[in-house]
């Protein structure tokens, strides 16, 4: 069937973990046999309702029809557009057995299965080479040299606490109970690494694809009353990219301090970033009283849940914000051994719990929530993989955009050296920073000042059209026009006498740099300021007009009068 569930935790650079919940349909055989659904997803809300009073809240919820499409580009393509980067990245797929981890990964072929069934595996695959595709040809549209990319996939299988290589063809697949020649080691920078294991150089997405099925059909795989091909191992499928590429130059401060000759181009530097993704197929989690397993079976089950269990610990060990805890198990088990990257190191990591809706699995889905529900607090540091020589190089070209910022600062006399040799600001430049400091004071009191001023203005022509309205209150009928002409020409006038005295002031300053010029030397000093009297002609004009309107009112005041 399609659209299987999960929620998801997520860890990124410095961030929370996200959850992501998923739920996945019910079985044909769970339908006959009577089985209710417990789950219940709040709509609009990311929130999964188990049974009547059990909630868990994550970041992203897929209820029963959720598609494979949704899921894969919701949680997993981001992580790799960011190994194009050099970010690593692990997906780990959670759950009890039973509940579809296999087929939301992507690592059990079927040949009937339709495209839009394909898991996370395959598409992740195709967006991978997609989008090398993609950059070589922008490369090509831009006119520079394009990427070179190097592909390499490696599948190892954890059973019975034992590491096998799936891609090794010499292994005899009935000699699973020997112990294993691979080994896990830690480089000087904390990252995990394997020896003995075969890996694979792929070139395409087609040869990528073969090499994950051949691995799958190696992997180990029984019946049980759970699961009828139930997974008895963990499986890790990585791809290892490594990314050769042209380096962005930044914009030079001075073309003259590179070096090189007149009409010579700076040559391409290359930078090399190297990611790994791990998919991770967890066993499923079981009781042995639900699987009804003996023997060999019971004997892996038992295995099974102690590597889950040391991973449950090392999930609590790392989120757990008391900050009580000092040490991480992470080598109780070769399961958390081999993911030490992944769940505290350098990786964008999500967990995808899978569950079951039915009510008879009601406590291994319980269990399943919990137990994804405490990554929610760990927080890992993701940087960047470059290899020594191209760390080099970013680092030297920093360096010398910060020589040249200092160059230009000496050519401007920001920067000077003291008679001690003890390297400082120039006097000059510690002036102007103080004058920009007060014009930018002094700035906001002429602002408040004019404020001030307007407000002082509109009062006073306020109150001397009161006055005038006072005075003219035996004119007559045609006292409320002439106080109206009396205020609107106090205001005019109040404007102009301020207008003026800014000029006054204007002037007074002009003619005191006037004064310092003249007395630092026999220098040009162009054409004389000249002082603006425009204020002083507009304030007379308005007086006149002022008069004649006055004269004119009176006048007809006066005709009045004598018709009465």
């Amino acid at each position: 069937m399609c659209r299987l569930p999960a929620p998801a935790v997520q860890m990124g650079a410095l961030q929370p973990g996200r959850l992501t919940g998923r739920i996945r349909p019910q079985l044909s055989k769970e339908k006959i046999e009577g089985c209710h659904i417990c789950t219940l997803v709040t709509p609009g809300e990311p929130q999964v309702l188990l049974g009547k009073d059990k909630a868990f809240t994550y970041d992203f919820v897929f209820d029963l029809d959720t598609w494979q499409e949704q899921v894969y580009s919701t949680c997993v393509s981001r992580l790799v557009e960011g190994c194009f980067e050099g970010y690593n990245a692990t997906v780990l797929a959670y759950g009890q057995t039973g509940a579809g981890k296999t087929y939301t990964m992507g690592t059990g072929f079927d040949v009937a299965m339709a495209e839009e069934e394909q898991g996370i595996i395959p598409r992740a695959i195709a967006h991978l080479f997609g989008g090398i595709a993609e950059r070589k040809r922008r490369a090509r549209e831009q006119g520079v040299a394009g990427p070179e990319f190097k592909v390499s996939a490696q599948f190892l299988e954890l059973y019975n606490e034992e590491i096998l290589d799936l891609f090794d063809s010499a292994r005899d697949p009935d000699a699973r109970h020997r112990r294993s020649n691979i080994k896990i080691h830690e480089d000087a920078n904390g990252g995990i690494y394997t020896t003995g294991v075969t890996s694979r150089l792929v070139s395409s997405q087609e040869e990528l694809i073969q090499c994950l099925k051949q691995g799958a059909l190696s992997r180990t795989t029984a019946s049980t009353q759970m699961n009828v091909q139930s997974s008895r191992s963990h499986a890790i499928f990585t791809i290892h990219v490594c990314q050769m590429r042209l380096c962005t130059r930044p914009d030079l401060v001075n073309e003259a301090v590179t070096g090189l000759p007149d009409g010579t181009a700076p040559s391409g530097e290359y930078e090399t970033l190297t990611a790994k993704f791990h998919f991770v197929d967890l066993a499923g989690s079981e009781r042995l009283k639900r699987t009804g397993a003996t023997g060999e079976r019971a004997k892996e089950g038992i295995s099974i849940n102690c590597g889950l269990l040391a991973l449950g610990n090392v999930i609590s060990a790392l989120g757990d914000q008391s900050k009580k805890v000092v040490h991480v198990p992470y080598r109780d088990s070769k399961l958390t051994r081999l993911l030490q990257d992944s769940l505290g190191g350098n990786s964008q990591t999500i967990m995808i719990a899978c569950v079951s809706p039915s009510d008879r699995d009601f406590m291994e889905t319980l269990n399943t929530l919990k137990y994804a529900n405490r990554a929610r607090n760990i927080k890992n540091k993701v940087v960047v993989n470059q290899d020594t020589t191209s760390q080099q190089i970013s680092a030297l070209r920093a360096e010398i955009a910060r020589l040249q910022m200092e160059l230009m600062e000496y050519k401007a006399g920001k920067r000077v050296i003291g008679e001690d040799g003890a390297e400082g600001y120039s006097d000059l430049f510690r002036e102007n920073t103080m004058l920009q400091k007060e014009n930018g004071a002094l700035r906001l009191r002429v602002k408040a000042m004019q404020e001030a001023i307007d407000a002082i203005n509109s009062r006073v022509t306020q109150l001397m059209s009161q006055e005038a309205n006072l005075l003219l209150a035996k004119a007559g009928d045609g006292s409320e026009a002439i106080g109206a002409l009396i205020q609107n020409y106090i205001r005019e006038i109040e404007d102009l006498r301020t207008k003026l005295l800014e000029s006054e002031a204007m002037n007074e300053s002009l003619r005191r740099s006037l004064s310092r010029a003249s007395t630092r030397g026999p220098y040009s000093l162009g054409a004389s300021p000249v002082v603006p009297t425009g204020s002083m002609e507009d304030a007379a004009e308005v007086i006149r007009r002022a008069k004649q309107d006055l004269e004119r009112l009176k006048k007809k005041e006066v005709r009045q009068r004598r018709k009465r």
